[in-house]
C-alpha cells in the first residue's frame, strides 16, 4: 500500500470505523428483532438477508422490505439505523472535504504526482536543488539551450511560484529538502545531471556546484 493511500486512510479511520460500527450493529439488529411471516408465524432475519437490507438502504436504494413487511419493532430499528447511518455519511464526508486542508496529505499527492511526472521523463534533465538566485539563472540558461530540468527548493511558496514563471517547457518542481535522500529520490537523482545551490555558511553569496 503507497504512502499517499495510508495516509488518506489514517485520516478516514474515525468516520470509516464509525460508519462499520453502524452498520454492524444495525445488522445484529434485525437478525435478533423477530418479524412476522406470511402465515403469521416469527421469523428471524439471517445475517445474509441482514447485511443485504442494509447494504442497499445504506446506498438509498430502498428496495424495500424483505423477505415479508417488517412488524413495527423491525421498522424502528430500521430507522434508527437510517438517521444513524445519515450521521456517520455526513461525519465521513465532512472529513473527505477537510483532505483538501490537510497540508500532509496535499503534500503527498504533491510528491506522488512530481515522482510519476518524473518518471515519465525519457530526455535526459539536470536537477537543480535549491532556486534562489542561481538555481534561477541555472534554470533560464538550461531552458534557453533547450534542456529539461527538474527543481527541488525547501520553501515550498518559492516551490509553487515556478509553475508561474515564463519557461518554455514547464519544469517539475518539489517542495523538499534536497539535503535528504527522500527528496532525490523523489527527483530519480541517478539518472540526473545535479546542479547544487546553497550559501555558504561564511558569505550571503550565493554558490553552485556542478559534480
Amino acid at each position: 500500500m503507497n504512502s499517499t493511500l495510508l495516509l488518506t486512510l489514517r485520516r478516514l479511520r474515525a468516520p470509516i470505523i464509525l460508519l462499520i460500527s453502524i452498520f454492524a450493529i444495525g445488522m445484529v439488529g434485525l437478525v435478533l428483532i423477530p418479524g412476522v411471516d406470511a402465515d403469521g408465524r416469527p421469523w428471524h432475519m439471517s445475517i445474509f438477508q441482514a447485511f443485504y437490507f442494509t447494504s442497499y438502504t445504506a446506498s438509498t436504494i430502498g428496495f424495500g422490505e424483505i423477505p415479508y413487511p417488517f412488524s413495527d419493532r423491525q421498522r424502528l430499528w430500521v430507522t434508527a439505523i437510517i438517521y444513524a447511518s445519515v450521521i456517520g455519511w455526513a461525519y465521513l464526508l465532512a472529513n473527505i472535504l477537510s483532505l483538501g486542508r490537510d497540508q500532509a496529505v496535499r503534500k503527498a499527492f504533491a510528491d506522488r504526482r512530481f515522482r510519476r511526472s518524473v518518471e515519465a521523463l525519457v530526455e535526459p534533465f539536470f536537477l537543480i536543488c535549491g532556486f534562489g538566485e542561481t538555481g534561477r539563472l541555472i534554470a533560464r540558461a538550461l531552458d534557453k539551450r533547450g534542456r529539461r530540468f527538474v527543481v527541488v527548493e525547501i520553501d515550498e511558496t518559492r516551490a509553487q511560484q515556478i509553475d508561474l514563471m515564463e519557461f518554455r517547457q514547464v519544469p517539475l518542481a518539489l517542495a523538499g529538502d534536497a539535503r535528504l535522500p527522500a527528496s532525490l529520490e523523489a527527483a530519480d537523482c541517478a539518472r540526473t545531471n545535479v546542479v547544487a545551490c546553497w550559501r555558504s555558511p561564511t558569505t550571503t553569496t550565493p554558490t553552485s556546484r556542478l559534480p
